[in-house]
């Protein structure tokens, strides 16, 4: 089997985890959405920063976050991280607006201990007499939380993903193994993956204009169409080898976690990878060099020439002195002749 071959296999692989992976990502939006995914982490993230009771039933009560929460119509998805110290300092000085320093500190004295009660001490400390310092302070202790957040909430979105990818690899019958027996068994097969491939990473295509044309089932239907995949009863494959023993029951449980693992690495991961390998596969084995053309020169400056080449040899052709072999330079000659041609 050809270097080309392995390529094409890859390929026909790689597409199929890119088209279950962008389908994972319209799933997840839609979960996302439906259960406020992002809301509920942010909401969770506050009440887990602000834990003094009183304070954040007042921090929520202020007029900065009841108002977010009224145009979100519910739990926001993002709060500013200025709105927040704001409304912190309203929650502890509520009858003074635009309280200074020294009653902010005085306030937060009389809370009782916790986490919060800690941060607004050290922010009120440092700041000294600048109101705006203490409020910067709060800023960037809230900004570097969110930061903690967000990766709390790009692992949940994994979880989420794998969970999707598993479903989808079983609900398709996505097995890694039995898919690339087929493509290394199929050349046709393997050649109209490559075809597909190469209009998804076209010049003027981008994982946003797939990801578009596979929100529509009838797209997704016609671009697994090629790949052998489905259970037998929906898809017409035959595919119950897997049924006929442990081993082959096991490789069928391999085959469908390989392709819900690599589903849930995401489509950007594999658009790159399937571009680099259309790459790989349109750049091809270099060419073997040409051998260089051999110098045309008169006869009259043939010697003049094996001179210069040959320094054993003197310009009438015989040698200057004789190798320890007692014959003379012909292989040495024989190169002279291969560099140049007499013009006759």
């Amino acid at each position: 089997m050809s270097t080309n071959a392995v390529i094409d296999v890859c390929i026909g692989l790689i597409l199929l985890y890119l088209i279950l992976s962008l389908v994972c990502t319209t799933v997840n939006e839609v979960i996302a959405h439906a259960m406020s995914l992002r809301a509920r982490t942010l909401a969770s993230g506050i009440e887990r920063l602000i834990d003094d009771n009183d304070l954040l039933k007042a921090f929520k009560q202020s007029g900065l976050i009841d108002t977010t929460r009224s145009v979100s119509k519910g739990l926001p998805s993002y709060v500013s991280s200025r709105a927040v110290a704001a409304a912190l300092l309203n929650s502890i000085s509520p009858d003074n607006p635009v309280p200074a320093v020294a009653e902010v500190l005085d306030a937060v004295k009389k809370l009782p201990d916790s986490n919060i009660r800690d941060v607004l001490l050290t922010s009120a400390t440092h700041a000294g007499d600048n109101v705006t310092k203490l409020r910067d302070d709060i800023s960037a202790w809230f900004d570097d939380a969110m930061d903690r957040l967000s990766g709390v909430y790009k692992r949940y979105m994994q979880w989420l993903s794998l969970a999707i990818g598993l479903l989808l690899a079983i609900g398709l019958n996505a097995d890694t193994i039995s898919v690339v027996n087929s493509l290394w068994g199929d050349a046709t097969l393997r050649a109209g993956l490559v075809q597909l491939a190469d209009k998804a990473t076209a010049d003027n295509a981008s994982l946003d204009t797939l990801s578009q044309t596979l929100r529509r089932l009838p797209a997704i239907e016609a671009n697994l169409r090629p790949f052998p995949v489905g259970w037998p009863a929906l898809m017409g494959h035959t595919d119950e080898t897997w049924q006929t023993s442990l081993a082959a029951l096991a490789a069928k449980i391999v085959g469908l976690l390989i392709t819900g693992l690599a589903i849930s690495l995401g489509a950007p991961f594999w658009f790159d990878l399937l571009s680099k390998f259309m790459n790989v596969r349109a750049t091809g084995n270099k060419p073997d060099k040409a051998p260089a053309e051999p110098q045309v020169i008169p006869a009259a400056a043939y010697l003049t020439k094996v001179a210069e080449l040959v320094p054993a040899l003197d310009v009438s052709g015989r040698p200057r002195q004789t190798p320890d072999d007692g014959q003379p330079h012909v292989a040495a000659l024989a190169q002279v002749n291969d560099q140049v041609q007499i013009r006759r």
